[in-house]
């Protein structure tokens, strides 16, 4: 059995997540929900699973805390113990989890390094048997839940997981009962497919969220790709109307409905798409994901929006955000609207402060 060697991982849109230090239990997820962009890699990688290599996380993780030159993104995060996202490529708690038993070792190890961890899931009846753990990282602040509630609810538990997944209302009453005890948690309501989902969803979503105590949810637009339009077209789902509503200019009009929506049922609205969002909309949390955690990542434009709301300079927002695990050069450009081939504060409403853009230039494809 091949183990995966590279559990512990940095986001590829790193300057836009404050929870871009992944961990990932498995190198497959096996419940291959239809929406999920990430699931191209169970064809690269066939159908394998791939365990974590315990070991080698464990040695990566220790010697990255005494690292005393390190040079790279994730050396960096590793050095300064940024908090984790258990849970990115991978569901961490999907079937095959009851088999590998990997959580047991991955909860001991983060409890016996003091490490703070979010775990992202949609398989709350398997996290339920781990609840030991739970409490014993919740003792030493430690932990945060993340179940993962997309806005179809049932429709997208029947449809898009296949009922691969812990149904929803098992989903809603085992958070209910985690917040009870005082367990951090917020609700990741990722993704909203716009032409598929409706703010009727949203809000039925919102209600739910308020019926179980739920005061934390996040949403954002659809990672749409050829792989996922392949996928959602064989199962009859029209990938024009959302390819159309999934446009900044129309996803745009929706996401003000739903920031609207979520102030009239007073739950905390993670908004990670800072550009659509725009420039008044105030982050509630330290992440975009709705949630507070002990140790973000902040060299990212989730505070360098923050910071400009503020009416910081570039200059003291550079100053202010630099946790060493950045390119300072590319994240000046975007504060001040110098890049054309990433999002920046210009494009999320703020002014420009230089006075000529390159792609009015023609210097941009």
């Amino acid at each position: 059995m091949k183990l995966l060697k590279n559990s512990i991982t940095i986001r590829g849109d790193s300057l836009y997540c404050p929870l871009s230090l992944s961990l990932d239990s498995y190198g497959n997820c096996l419940t291959d929900c239809w929406h999920c962009y990430f699931r191209n890699l169970n064809h690269i990688w066939d159908q394998e699973i791939k365990p974590a290599d315990i070991d080698l996380l464990e040695k990566k993780l220790s010697n990255g805390i005494k690292n005393k030159t390190p040079n790279s993104f994730l050396s960096h995060c590793l050095k300064n113990k940024k908090t984790i996202r258990w849970g990115n490529k991978s569901d961490p708690f999907q079937e095959v989890e009851n088999k590998y038993k990997i959580a047991i070792e991955i909860f001991n190890l983060l409890i016996r390094l003091n490490w703070s961890f979010v775990i992202q899931t949609r398989f709350m009846h398997n996290l339920k048997k781990y609840e030991k753990y739970i409490f014993r990282a919740f003792d030493k602040n430690l932990i945060t839940i993340m179940p993962v509630i997309s806005p179809g609810g049932e429709k997208d538990w029947e449809i898009l997981e296949r009922k691969r997944t812990t149904s929803i209302a098992e989903r809603l009453k085992y958070s209910n009962f985690l917040i009870r005890k005082g367990i951090p948690l917020g609700v990741n309501g990722e993704p909203f497919i716009p032409g598929y989902h409706t703010i009727y969803d949203f809000e039925n979503i919102l209600k739910l969220l308020k019926d179980h105590c739920i005061s934390s949810y996040n949403t954002y637009s659809f990672h749409f790709n050829a792989f996922v339009a392949k996928r959602l077209h064989k199962i009859g789902i029209d990938i024009e109307k959302i390819w159309y509503y999934n446009q900044d200019k129309e996803w745009k009009k929706i996401l003000e409905k739903l920031i609207d929506l979520s102030k009239k049922y007073n739950i905390k609205l993670g908004c990670p798409d800072f550009v659509n969002s725009g420039k008044n909309y105030i982050e509630p949390s330290n992440t975009c994901c709705g949630i507070n955690v002990p140790n973000p990542i902040t060299f990212n434009t989730h505070y360098f929006k923050k910071y400009k709301q503020k009416g910081f300079s570039t200059e003291k927002i550079i100053q202010l955000t630099d946790d060493n695990s950045g390119d300072m050069e590319l994240a000046k450009k975007i504060i001040d609207g110098e890049k054309c081939d990433f999002y920046t504060l210009e494009d999320a409403g703020f002014e420009k402060i230089n006075t000529i853009k390159c792609k009015k230039l023609g210097l941009c494809l």
